[in-house]
């Protein structure tokens, strides 16, 4: 049985900005979903665990000590020493994940043309292989079909260490998960439950600090009132005794003047001391609102540039599509600038082959198409970041609001050298709307995204008034912001719509 103690954990990149604050609890065996926004933290809490960061303060502690931990990270562009070692093993539970997840040995033949979900079954495969007590997953089914997704669920499910995995996938954590681990604002909490359970728990919760809120602020205005009522009844006393002491002249000195002052002094002094007790009250309560102040959430309406091509065909080609030296199907594709189109298929059926194939008979400028691979290499996010940097300020200032509206901070993401994969498919998407691009080509673009990130991305595509091609596994995604499919299959593409 293993399990990791997490103590008192802090982490900062610098002395301005804390990721992790004083996280405490433990993960016991079975499997712990990690949920969070985009640039939360969760990949830093997943390095944090497996010992790839130190904290600031705290402790990571494995039980036992001598447990095996892997890791799998969101990037899969690397054939690995791993990898290439399970698919030489002709032990007993290596052969049975090979058929357990559909992978066949002389696949990494052709690493290089394996579609990415093909490439994640690999990455899963060898990491269960070294049969680790702690394995740590960074978004696992980006990239898979409904297929590839069953396979790998199910291979998942017979793993019996402590697992955590970083996901988006609602799916994948309601049948794989029984705890969930939130990254929110700094603070990193465990909680029963998969995530909609979860969920419900934390907001349920933020919906009794919203309650206690506003009954905080509705006694902040009471007593508001009251100040105001009692400054105004003490200036009104003042002014009437000052009145007073004038009609009875310098030289009235009988006992009811002297009573009069001494009881008008009393009453100052009574009056003093509970404008002193509301005033205390008044920063008591205000101190309680500072404290369970809830930050609004980033989002909003997204607003682009655009201008329509001045050309009817974007793209055409007529021929075979191949993938190295072998011809995956011949094809007659014609891309128009109102196109919105959905490139469906399997795993591995040829669906970014044929797109990069399209992408190199365009008949428009490269410049005014936005192409978002499934997966950016790092010199790749450098690079988009450059170009974003180097922007005029006014297309700057346009790309820069489309990430704000897509939920993240542009300030922090220009400053970063190292954005998250989701933080960089953002700026990616942002960069191709706000700079007056013709046609956007988009593999799964939800890929590493968080959930109110998806929607955004979503309404932005619906908007888009340009032309779309659309590789996704997100069915709703599709039927949103797509009117035709092209679904792939052995025989070539068949059109529908």
């Amino acid at each position: 049985m293993s399990s990791i103690l997490v103590s008192h954990l802090s982490f900062s990149y610098s002395t301005s900005v804390t990721v992790i604050d004083d996280a405490s609890f433990t993960i016991p065996t079975g499997w712990t979903g990690l949920v969070g926004t985009n640039g939360a933290g969760k990949s830093t809490f997943l390095s944090l665990l497996a010992g790839e960061l130190r904290p600031s303060e705290g402790l990571v502690t494995i039980d036992p000590s001598h447990a095996v931990v892997v890791t799998c990270d969101q990037r899969v562009d690397d054939l690995t020493q791993s990898i290439e070692q399970f698919s030489a093993s002709w032990d007993v539970l290596d052969h049975r994940l090979r058929v357990q997840l559909h992978i066949d040995p002389i696949d990494l033949s052709r690493w290089a043309s394996l579609s990415p979900g093909e490439r994640k079954r690999w990455q899963i495969g060898a990491a269960l292989a070294g049969e680790p007590d702690v394995l740590l997953l960074d978004e696992p089914t980006n990239h898979l079909d409904a297929s590839g997704r069953r396979l790998l669920v199910d291979a998942l499910r017979r793993f019996d260490g402590c697992g955590v995995v970083v996901s988006h996938d609602r799916q994948l954590l309601e049948e794989l998960t029984t705890r969930t681990i939130r990254v929110h604002r700094g603070s990193v909490e465990l909680w029963n439950g998969a995530y909609t359970a979860a969920k419900a728990g934390w907001e349920s919760e933020a919906a009794e600090t919203a309650a206690s809120n506003e009954r905080l602020r509705a006694e902040q205005r009471k007593l508001q009132r009251r100040l105001a009522d009692r400054h105004q009844a003490t200036a009104e006393k003042d002014a009437r005794r000052v009145k007073e002491r004038r009609a009875a002249g310098k030289h009235d000195l009988d006992t009811r003047g002297s009573a009069a002052t001494y009881k008008h002094e009393r009453g100052q002094k009574t009056g003093a001391q509970t404008v002193a007790k509301m005033n205390r009250r008044a920063a008591a309560v205000q101190d309680q609102l500072n404290q369970s102040a809830v930050p609004k959430d980033k989002g909003g309406s997204i607003d682009f540039p655009f201008e329509p091509a001045r050309k009817e065909i974007l793209a055409r080609y007529r021929g075979p599509v191949d993938a190295g030296t072998h011809t995956l199907f011949d094809v007659d594709c014609v891309i128009r600038r109102s196109d919105r189109i959905h490139v469906a298929g399997l795993n591995g059926a040829g669906k970014s082959t044929l797109v990069t194939t399209l992408l190199g008979h365009l008949t428009i400028p490269h410049d005014r198409v936005l192409v978002l691979p499934q997966e950016t290499t790092g010199n790749e996010a450098r690079a988009t970041l450059d170009a974003v940097r180097t922007l005029d300020p006014t297309e700057r200032g346009s790309v820069l609001a489309i990430v704000a509206a897509l939920g993240s901070d542009p300030a922090s993401l220009l400053a970063s050298d190292d954005p998250s994969p989701g933080e960089i498919r953002k700026l990616t998407l942002a960069l191709g709307l706000g700079t007056r691009r013709w046609l956007l080509v988009l593999d799964e673009p939800t890929n590493h995204l968080d959930l109110p990130s998806i929607e955004r991305v979503q309404t932005a595509l619906v908007d888009y008034p340009g032309a779309v091609v659309l590789i996704t596994h997100d069915e709703a995604l599709a039927e949103a912001a797509t009117t035709t499919r092209w679904s792939i299959g052995p025989e070539g593409i068949t059109v529908d719509g």
